[in-house]
């Protein structure tokens, strides 16, 4: 009976061993489709024991003695890191793509067409300046120049303030991963001790949330000998065993711009990104779109100023009862060119004249303004030093038949007599578009651009005039080619040229950003090809798998049955 006993032993060790070995591979056909599953494989190992009467000693059966997972963690390494660039290239490329759609170039409707309508419209007026329907046509070009900048720029703001949003959720996300992730070495420590395998879907979420976290930002693993998981980001902690350190989001203002900063929550410092959504994010918002968003405020600036230069040194078809300028300096006794005065726009040494018109016999009275800025005394400037705007106030109320001052807000303000009109030209100081005196645009960037309040509310107020006579249209010729005119404020270029370099500067950024995502997306799916070489289930070897574990149970189970039929014939011997 002691014989019968132990080979009962080795059926039912190898029972266990194949019902076991059937219900792995099982499992491992259940997650076929399971991208983030890794194969698993019984090892059977023989069981040792059990001397037979000959003196032999066969052993007692076979048992599973491990479960392995197939994971490559080098490779998996590399796939975290692959995933976290093509994550980043993707975001970035999208976020550039939305500033193109935004842009809407190539239409009847991008601004370069609109910039192009209204200098065109100024040329059209250089042909007839007495025509009220060519004036009101520049005045409607100009708004639509002005709405399309003002969409852009809010455009660009909303967009700038959606990336805040998705670091801020970002964030969150990460936080509510590494703490899983912290819970899961626990459990996995816990459940590996025995040694048997059952941690393996543990393993598996685990390595689930390392990759989705990499999505994110690049992150690094360190794996112990006992299975916890240490998660480094550069080489601060972010999972060090059960305790996982939270992130945080400061907000900040850079050239205007409202930023999202990533912080670790426990000591305010920076956390160092390189790749991931994260870290493209950062990048698009900081670099592209805040640059976006200052060169359009530039290129407005550039468009008033030049457009402006030229208005304000040419005439309409009236002049001004009264007026005042646009822009204030920040100190009236500074010199118009210095810090102090902080003009937006730059002022010269040089000199612009003033007519004054008496409306009912049409008598002209012309003196010219000298503004010195040359940086030296001299006693034929009053105070015998730079132009300042009180010294220009003054300058301009000894004129016959106007007054000058300085409002309480530091503009200068400009009145004629009764039955007098005022008109300014051949500004070769700039000073008259640096204070906004006789300007046609009104503004410093694309979000305060606006046609001039006195322009729009009488267009014969542009400027077509160099000269004062009604036919003259010559300065709206100069107009016209303020376009093509090459800005100081623009580096060198036009208006045109420059709105055109901001196109094509995003159109190349755009496609390399591209071309960045199609090469780590290339990488990615070839190391997603090894990882399922490695970890992935292959159908035909678990259909072999599944018919040798079959066909030794059924074996098995005969060898059972013929134990169990000379059991029987041993207990009727002893009966």
């Amino acid at each position: 009976m002691a014989v019968l006993g132990a080979a009962f032993q080795i059926g039912r060790s190898a029972l266990a061993a194949y019902q076991a070995a059937i219900a792995v591979t099982g499992q491992n056909v259940a997650n076929v489709g399971n991208p983030n599953y890794a194969r698993q494989t019984g090892h059977l190992d023989a069981l040792p024991g059990a001397v037979q009467p000959a003196g032999i000693s066969p052993g007692t059966g076979v048992s599973m003695s491990t479960l392995e997972r197939h994971v490559d963690e080098a490779l998996e390494g590399r796939l975290r890191l692959a995933l976290a660039q093509r994550e980043g290239a993707n975001t970035k490329y999208q976020a550039l793509n939305q500033v193109e759609t935004l842009y809407s170039e190539l239409t009847d409707h991008d601004l370069s067409s609109q910039l192009n309508d209204l200098f065109s419209s100024f040329a059209n007026l250089q042909t007839d300046p007495l025509e009220p329907t060519a004036r009101d046509q520049v005045i409607a070009k100009a708004d639509a120049v002005i709405d399309t900048m003002q969409r852009q720029r809010s455009g660009l703001l909303t967009q700038i303030s959606d990336l805040n949003d998705q670091t801020e959720a970002a964030v969150r996300d990460i936080n509510a991963k590494t703490a899983e992730i912290a819970d899961l070495n626990q459990r996995i420590v816990a459940s590996g001790a025995s040694g048997t395998g059952g941690d393996s879907a543990l393993r598996d979420r685990r390595d689930t949330l390392l990759q989705d976290l990499a999505k994110l930002m690049d992150v690094q693993t360190r794996e112990q000998q006992n299975g916890i998981v240490n998660v480094y980001v550069g080489s601060e902690p972010l999972v060090e065993y059960s305790r996982a350190r939270s992130l945080t989001t400061k907000a900040t203002i850079a050239d205007g711009v409202q930023r999202a900063e990533v912080r670790f929550a426990d000591n305010n410092g920076t956390v160092p990104i390189h790749d991931g959504q994260l870290a493209a994010i950062a990048d698009a918002r900081d670099t592209h779109l805040a640059g976006q968003l200052g060169q359009l405020d530039q290129l407005a600036k550039g468009l008033i100023y030049e457009v402006n230069r030229v208005h304000s040194a040419g005439q309409g078809l009236v002049g001004y009862t009264s007026i005042s300028g646009t822009y204030a300096v920040g100190d009236a006794v500074a010199p118009l060119n210095s810090a102090a005065a902080s003009l937006p726009f730059p002022v010269q040494n040089g000199t612009f004249l003033v007519q004054v018109r008496d409306q009912n016999s049409g008598q002209t009275t012309t003196r010219m303004i000298k503004v010195d800025l040359n940086g030296l005394p001299d006693a034929g400037t009053p105070g015998g030093g730079d132009t300042s705007l009180n010294v220009l106030a003054r300058v301009l109320g000894e004129v016959p038949g106007l007054h000058a001052a300085v409002t309480a807000d530091n503009r200068i303000q400009v009145d004629a007599d009764a039955g007098l009109q005022v008109s300014f030209s051949e500004d070769t100081s700039g000073a008259l578009a640096a204070l906004g005196i006789g300007t046609f645009f009104a503004g410093t960037d694309a979000s305060t651009l606006a046609v001039n309040a006195a322009v729009r509310s009488d267009p014969q107020l542009i400027a077509t005039s160099l000269n004062g006579a009604p036919g003259d249209g010559s300065n709206a010729g100069c107009l016209a080619a303020a376009g093509t005119t090459a800005s100081t404020l623009l580096g060198g270029r036009s208006v045109q040229d420059y709105q055109a370099s901001m196109v094509n500067r995003l159109a190349v950024d755009t496609a390399a950003a591209k071309t960045t995502y199609d090469a780590s997306d290339a990488v990615y799916s070839g190391l997603s090809a090894q990882r399922e070489a490695v970890s992935g289930v292959n159908l035909d070897e678990e259909t072999i798998n599944l018919t040798m574990f079959e066909q030794a149970f059924q074996g098995v189970s005969r060898y059972v049955n013929v134990l169990n039929t000379l059991s029987d014939s041993v207990l009727a011997l002893v009966q």
